[in-house]
């Protein structure tokens, strides 16, 4: 139930052109609530384990298939040029100091001890 659950979710949404994905998180919530507390401590820690293989499994897919398809079609390279890779790289690091900077601003109104600190 605990596999299947989720895949129907899926299919039932995607069959009535609604969000696959809300429906999969959806799905999680209410198993959490409703079907996590009625399983055993082996039947749990086997689906944990479970669930984290498949993950890593598919994870490897998703970054195997971007490998394969970064090298597998003719990319405009030349009508790009250097200031897409420049521009992008910067756009990167932008964000990134952003969101670091927000998000420990944010963590640190919720601590009281262990605050991070802004030291480079």
């Amino acid at each position: 139930m605990m596999l299947v659950c989720p895949w129907v979710s899926y299919l039932i949404a995607e069959g009535l052109s609604l969000s696959g994905i809300v429906a999969i998180l959806v799905n999680g919530v209410v198993l959490s609530l409703y079907a996590n507390p009625n399983l055993s401590l082996g039947a749990k820690s086997v689906l944990k384990l479970g669930y984290e293989t498949f993950a890593y499994a598919f994870e490897t897919l998703v970054f195997l298939f971007l490998g394969i398809g970064l090298t597998a079609f003719n990319h405009p390279y030349k009508q790009m040029g250097w200031g897409l890779f420049l521009t992008t790289i910067l756009n990167l690091n932008i964000a990134r100091a952003l969101n670091v900077f927000v998000v420990s601003a944010i963590a640190n109104t919720s601590r009281t001890k262990s605050k991070i600190n802004y030291k480079v």
